[in-house]
């Protein structure tokens, strides 16, 4: 098929590499100039795991194209991915201002169409992957009827449950996919698309447009919500002198709940959990709905971080700590990404800074994004090995989960003055690092 992709963010690129290696003709269409130049370069403006690979031998086969031109990208496909941004206000509510200008174009492009409007096999399938409220596409509608277009175009709902990290094997082996389509033909197309990808297991959804709208912010704003969950448990095990890892283990051995999401730390973080529950609870208060669990989530999540953070000034008294010189492991919200947003490890090193004499941070992915965030701040620098972080340090905080963490030995962490370990992540061995003679605070252990 002949798919546009709109918008080249996140999104937008893994779901156009991924459909091109699948035998479809690709056009990619952003706004940004400097964007568009770096991708048909085979530069990648954000970090994926297989990614530029992907993007660089579905663009040598000529099989994925990336352009400026509205009017080109539209005339070029049958079938349109809309994967532009949705910004959000302070009180959750989304901006659909970039949906809204798209359709609008669109419609202006198509309605001048003479050879467009006069065949009447001629149409367009829109699939909307952008995160949206529910009523979005009732009101999309509206604009099509205005423009007399509401017979040749078809706006559908196909939500995207890509995790940064991992996002092409999610794409290409996807624990579901959601079409939420009212017209036949916008359901056929949506079953075509994704058949090369299913046709081994029955795991595509269809349902109404409203419902796959509502999908996408419940399946966040649930996964949210069991990470708060654990993390006030293991408030709770703290205060009692329990051990949040058993505690995980054996509500997660239950069928019913299962292990996945029950890990406590400093909280959840990156562009779609912190923005989806917000705009849950938004959601739902203007439906005259109760949103106390959304506002419940938010808030242990908001808290999680002076939670732990408190632990650090607890163990120097807030006293002694103003001469201490830190380690601080990870700065990305997640491992296998260079995203920042919404990142506690980063609310977490201005807290510090605040605090202390030197941070040295060590960073493996997201070391540009996170040294720019940071630049402001004289008193953090960064290392290039977790050796180096150590090194002259009293204590060490551990912020991002990367492997090369997990297993550090424990005899190399002794060259820390005060042999202190704050582990915002419970990924190291308690028993094995106080085997070392080391101070090791978790967090629920």
């Amino acid at each position: 098929m002949n798919i546009s992709i709109i918008g080249t963010g996140y999104v937008g690129l893994v779901t156009g590499a991924c459909f091109a290696s699948l035998s479809n003709s690709v056009t990619c269409f952003d706004i940004d100039p400097k964007k568009i130049r770096l991708l048909q370069k085979g530069i990648i403006p954000f970090y994926e795991p297989g990614l530029e690979n992907l993007v660089k031998t579905q663009k040598n086969n000529k099989s994925l194209k990336f352009s400026l031109s509205t009017k080109k990208s539209t005339s070029f496909a049958d079938v349109i991915f809309l994967c532009v941004g949705t910004p959000q206000s302070k009180s959750g509510n989304l901006d659909l201002k970039y949906i809204m200008d798209y359709v609008d174009s669109l419609c202006n492009i198509l309605s001048q169409d003479k050879l467009f409007l006069s065949n009447a096999k001629a149409r367009k399938f829109i699939y909307i992957k952008s995160t949206i409220p529910p009523g979005t596409i009732k009101l999309l509608v509206k604009t099509l009827k205005k423009f007399h277009l509401d017979s040749k175009i078809f706006i559908s709902s196909n939500p995207e449950f890509l995790k940064e990290g991992s996002a092409i094997q999610d794409f290409m082996k996807p624990d579901r996919v959601i079409i939420g389509a009212s017209h036949p033909m916008a359901i056929n197309i949506g079953k075509d698309l994704y058949r090369p990808i299913l046709w081994k297991s029955d795991r595509m959804l269809i349902t109404s447009p409203e419902s796959s709208e509502i999908i996408k912010y419940a399946s966040n704003s649930f996964l949210a919500m069991k990470i708060s969950f654990i993390n006030q448990i293991a408030r709770l095990s703290d205060s009692v002198g329990a051990d949040i890892h058993d505690i995980r283990k054996g509500v997660g051995m239950d069928e019913r709940i299962n292990p996945h999401f029950l890990f406590a730390g400093l909280g959840y973080g990156g562009s779609c959990f912190p923005k989806d529950v917000k705009a849950l609870e938004y959601i739902l208060k203007k439906n005259n709905i109760p949103a106390d669990l959304s506002s419940a989530t938010i808030k242990i999540n908001s808290d999680q971080l002076a939670y732990f953070f408190n632990k650090i000034l607890r163990f120097y008294q807030d006293k002694t700590i103003a001469n201490k010189e830190f380690g601080f492991w990870g700065l990305a919200f997640k491992p296998n990404t260079d995203d920042i947003r919404y990142s506690s490890a980063i609310s977490l090193v201005k807290l510090l800074s605040k605090k202390v004499k030197k941070i040295r941070d060590y960073e493996p992915i997201a070391y540009k994004n996170a040294s720019d965030e940071l630049k402001d701040f004289s008193n953090i620098i960064f290392v290039k090995t977790p050796e180096a972080a150590i090194t002259n340090s009293d204590s060490l905080v551990i912020a991002t989960e990367y492997a090369e963490f997990w297993n550090y030995p424990g005899e190399n962490l002794l060259q820390l003055r005060d042999k202190c370990i704050f582990d915002g992540r419970n990924i190291m061995d308690k028993e094995n690092m106080e085997s070392f003679g080391l101070k090791y605070f978790g967090i629920g252990r």
